[in-house]
């Protein structure tokens, strides 16, 4: 994405994507599985420790974050909802980037477009906040940092790290992640 429009395109993508995302959100009132990681997030700021008072199975990310979330901006299911079309926006901005630098030309728009349909067409599941929809849109960051990270040292850490927050959302997808990253990164750098 080194022209502008292509960088403009991106931005496109990820508002495109939000809006999608934005537009079944509101939809979908606070199921079960939403409404445990918001009352975990609730307890974490009332001073409850996670795994010694309150015990998930599943990594701490998703509550810490919308610990901190709620910390910033109150303690409503809007807020973890915005997160999550945030995150979807940006998501569909990295297919976007993604297709673009593996030479897709006008079929970078087609993936762009198949991100940015995914909270319609899988609703629920990509427009609520909940540990497998934040290790999804994670792991699309994380290819598109293990991308860029073939030329440049911050990318490939930044794919690491991001790599790390997918694993501490959901352990197995970030082990199932890792491995072909890693692998990827290794083959596709360029030397030096």
């Amino acid at each position: 994405m080194k022209s502008k429009a292509g960088l403009g395109a991106a931005w496109a993508w990820g508002l495109i994507g939000s809006v999608a995302c934005a537009s079944v959100a509101r939809l979908e009132p606070n199921m079960l599985e939403e409404g445990l990681p918001l009352h975990v997030a609730q307890r974490l700021l009332q001073g409850d420790h996670l795994y010694r008072d309150v015990v998930f199975f599943t990594g701490p990310l998703p509550f810490e974050f919308l610990a901190l979330l709620f910390r910033f901006f109150g303690e409503h299911l809007v807020v973890a909802r915005a997160a999550v079309v945030a995150l979807q926006g940006i998501a569909t901005a990295a297919v976007f980037g993604i297709a673009l630098r593996a030479g897709t030309g006008a079929f970078a728009h087609v993936a762009a477009a198949a991100q940015a349909a995914m909270p319609i067409l899988l609703f629920p599941l990509f427009s609520i906040y909940f540990p497998s929809t934040l290790a999804a849109t994670l792991s699309t960051l994380a290819v598109y940092a293990a991308v860029r990270s073939t030329t440049s040292l911050p990318w490939a850490v930044s794919a690491g790290v991001l790599t790390a927050c997918v694993a501490l959302c959901k352990q197995t997808v970030g082990v199932a992640l890792a491995l072909p990253l890693v692998a990827g990164v290794f083959a596709y750098a360029e030397s030096g």
